[in-house]
């Protein structure tokens, strides 16, 4: 059973506590600040569909009908999303052949299979579905809201499938009510695109049923107990539950940006494969606790910073930016990957059991997956189109204020 990040700072004494009592006192105010449920429903209530479902069980929902259990989520990782999925259409004219899937020369069509299919095609993969169909898709016509403009290639998921294993998470709670807990970036995502929405269907599996605590500070015990609540704000104090949002919504979350960083440094510093869940978190607030002052870097700023090997060991190289986003993660990264594998970064998990990686054996791969995957726009010399960076794709949202589908002229600006 995994200690909750809650659990923990009332145990172990942290900085940051708070106690059981405030939750109980609370538990009245629950429902209407958004991170609890109703005691008894309304009179003429059906039950819910959910109350019986089991572990391991896969059901099908609409977006509107989780809840988070998280306050916090990183901005920059669902900008990078909402920035690349939605395109501009006129930015390119079809060539005379028209779309011709990932073509290597025709921008038009590179542009589109890396944006509007990679949307769909992202999609269908969250639900457990393997992929979108190249051959369904059609250029300017896909709405995820509505499955008759594209097709995925994998079947619905079932229980005890390959594909239900690596669905997002919920627990049932009080009157069957749906707890979001893993999958709050990817949902709200969705929710967030406009051809998304609260009520987009989207698949999940059943971690754990705890609809029979019917005690409201008792519910939450419990979830904190299973490791199932991330119970912290975007500061790294301790939360109660009526501070979580009431749902899944990008207004409603607050912004960590040590969460984004962790984000931005997966595979660099460590990989996300098959570690423990809140794991990107629990590295966050052990870079916030550990001497990474965000506030030292210009997070607006894409300057190139790139590192060098010697006798083994990764190093900031001389010369390059020190100040830009993309010092701030290539400086992480290097910490990450000089820690001892045992060094503890969250409650009984050490760097290693958090995917910690080790020293790169050469400069060169390394900054090239840095510049692939973080800082470089998406056209390269020679005008041709590519996949920009997860960082350039967040600020340029940043920057101007939504997608190339609404704000055309400013994406076609450099990073300022």
């Amino acid at each position: 059973m995994r200690p909750s990040p809650f659990v923990s700072a009332i145990q172990t004494g942290m900085r940051h506590s708070s106690t059981w009592l405030a939750i109980a006192v609370t538990a009245s105010t629950l429902a209407a600040c958004g991170g609890g449920d109703d005691s008894t429903a309304a009179p003429g209530t059906p039950p819910s569909p959910y109350l019986a479902a089991k572990t391991g069980d896969v059901l099908k929902v609409g977006i509107e009908q989780l809840h988070p259990t998280q306050a916090v989520v990183g901005y920059d990782q669902i900008y990078y999303h909402l920035g690349r999925k939605q395109p501009d259409f006129t930015r390119y004219a079809p060539s005379a052949a028209g779309y011709l899937g990932d073509d290597d020369t025709d921008n038009y069509s590179r542009y589109l299979y890396r944006s509007e299919f990679k949307r769909v095609d992202d999609y269908c993969a969250d639900n457990g579905q393997t992929g979108a169909d190249p051959a369904a898709y059609k250029p300017q016509t896909v709405r995820l809201i509505d499955p008759a403009t594209y097709r995925c290639t994998g079947p619905a998921p079932v229980a005890g499938s390959a594909a239900a294993t690596a669905l997002k998470t919920v627990v049932i709670g009080p009157q069957g009510t749906l707890y979001l807990t893993d999958g709050h970036h990817t949902f709200t995502t969705l929710n967030e695109l406009a051809d998304g929405g609260p009520k987009l269907p989207v698949w999940v599996r059943v971690a754990a049923n705890f609809s029979d605590t019917t005690d409201t500070s008792a519910f939450w015990k419990r979830m904190a107990d299973a490791g199932y609540a991330w119970l912290r704000d975007a500061n790294d104090k301790v939360i109660e539950p009526a501070a979580l949002p009431s749902r899944v919504a990008l207004s409603g979350f607050q912004d960590d940006r040590y969460r984004s960083l962790v984000y931005l440094t997966r595979d660099l510093g460590y990989t996300n494969a098959n570690v423990s869940e809140f794991a990107e978190f629990y590295w966050g607030n052990w870079l916030r606790n550990n001497g990474v002052d965000l506030a030292a870097y210009n997070l607006r700023n894409l300057e190139r910073s790139r590192i060098t090997v010697t006798n083994g060991i990764a190093a900031a190289r001389s010369g390059d930016s020190t100040t830009s986003y993309v010092a701030a993660v290539r400086d992480t990264a290097l910490r990450m990957i000089a820690l001892d594998g045992t060094a503890p970064i969250g409650p009984n998990r050490t760097a290693v059991q958090l995917g910690k990686l080790g020293q790169p054996a050469t400069a060169g791969a390394w900054n090239d997956l840095l510049e692939e995957e973080v800082w470089r726009a998406d056209t390269n010399s020679s005008n041709r189109y590519r996949t920009a960076g997860k960082a350039w794709y967040a600020v340029k949202y940043r920057q101007c204020g939504g997608p190339a589908s609404t704000q055309p002229a400013c994406w076609l600006l450099p990073v300022n």
